[in-house]
């Protein structure tokens, strides 16, 4: 017993900050576990509430599809979706230029109904391959939920002959 009092007689101020350290250890950890890991096991977490009353199927896809290859100039019409985001890839007939694959695409818009619009985002990505007489591109825009009511453009990237 003399030994346990003279022990913390001598490292009584270390053994409090030891407990101090100890406590805050163990506050930060339960902080970090209940904020940033949480019990979601979605890999979305809630971003997704409310998709059940927006639905997009399979059908609708098809419809979509089917619309878009109509056009003479439109090759292969891809749709998929991922989370509120729905991916619309349009490949074009070689030759055709970039303001009339811009134009398809932008009207492309009127075959979603406003149901869809206003909950995800549409994502196109058009291409085409280049001829003698017109330049080949593969373009990436986006019609945002909150945005302008048309596609922003990013990434033309013209093709290079091989």
């Amino acid at each position: 017993m003399k030994k346990l009092k003279k022990f913390w007689q001598e490292n009584s101020v270390l053994l409090v900050l030891l407990l101090i350290l100890i406590a805050c250890v163990i506050a930060i950890s339960i902080v970090v576990f209940t904020y940033f890991v949480g019990t979601n096991s979605s890999k979305y977490g809630d971003r997704l509430d409310g998709i059940e009353d927006h639905p997009f199927t399979s059908q609708t896809i098809n419809s979509i599809v089917n619309s878009l290859e109509e056009d003479e100039k439109i090759e292969e019409a891809k749709i998929e979706t991922s989370g509120k985001r729905i991916i619309i890839t349009l490949t074009f007939t070689a030759g055709t230029n970039l303001v009339d694959a811009q134009s398809k695409a932008l009207a492309s818009l009127e075959l979603f109904d406003e149901n869809t619009q206003s909950f995800y985002d549409l994502e196109y990505q058009i291409k085409a391959d280049k001829t003698e007489n017109a330049d080949g591109f593969s373009l990436t825009g986006s019609h945002n939920v909150g945005g302008t009511g048309g596609i922003v453009w990013v990434q033309n990237n013209i093709t290079e002959e091989e």
